[in-house]
């Protein structure tokens, strides 16, 4: 039997415990959202809000959509590449007041 020891660090101020490899991934630069709308404009203007929050953290972000028509919603596809990992996680930590 084997023993493995296991080191943790706490964060004073709110007792969490984690392993920065556990949120922050290099490479990990690419975010997908699927925007969903009762119409095409209420999808467009969802995604529009999420583009200019992209670029206010990085001003060279690549945006790509895809529509997508189901039934009697609209849906958009965003794909966000960041130039790095830390302005990813950045968007992601602000646009959840979207």
């Amino acid at each position: 039997m084997s023993v493995t020891e296991h080191v943790e660090e706490t964060c004073e101020a709110c007792g969490c415990v984690a392993e920065i490899g556990t949120l922050i991934n290099e490479g990990d630069d690419q975010l997908t959202l699927d925007v969903t709308a009762a119409s095409l404009a209420e999808a467009h203007a969802r995604v529009a809000r999420f583009v200019e929050l992209a670029k206010t953290i990085a001003a060279d972000v690549k945006v790509a959509q895809q529509v997508q028509e189901q039934g009697d919603q609209a849906v958009v596809t965003l794909q966000l590449t960041f130039g790095c990992t830390a302005e990813k996680l950045i968007f992601e930590m602000r646009s959840r007041a979207i």
